[in-house]
């Protein structure tokens, strides 16, 4: 097996980023409560740069992660994932990024309080 040396050499100028930006590793904190009409999970993000972050839905994952820039290639570098709850209406899930806090609001679904519906049996 060939191993190319410039790849070699990306992936570890990527890693040694990525574990030592600003001279140490990023733990973000995660911390979620409930509202009266959403769910707030507030992510402490240090030392990052705001245009670096980014919120995605990945099915029912929430996932938060940076760009990492290396020379002239960027490198996602996943800081979270969260499992997104079924009574959350996931077209008006929002973000807000402000003083190193990312604050993320996923209001209820209207359904989720109550819906209810007898499912009628077929015998053939």
């Amino acid at each position: 097996m060939r191993v190319d040396k410039e790849v070699s050499k990306q992936l570890a100028e990527t890693a040694s980023i990525i574990n030592n930006i600003n001279g140490g590793s990023i733990f973000p904190t995660f911390k979620t409560t409930t509202e009266k009409d959403h769910y707030r999970l507030e992510v402490s993000i240090p030392s990052v740069e705001p245009d670096d972050i980014k919120v995605e839905i990945n099915g029912s994952d929430l996932m938060i992660y940076q760009n990492v820039h290396v020379n002239s290639h960027t490198q996602p570098n996943v800081l979270g994932t969260v499992k997104i709850s079924v009574d959350v209406e996931l077209e008006n899930i929002s973000a807000e990024f402000a003083k190193e806090l990312l604050v993320i609001i996923m209001p209820f679904s209207e359904l989720s309080g109550g819906f209810q519906k007898e499912i009628e049996i077929y015998r053939p």
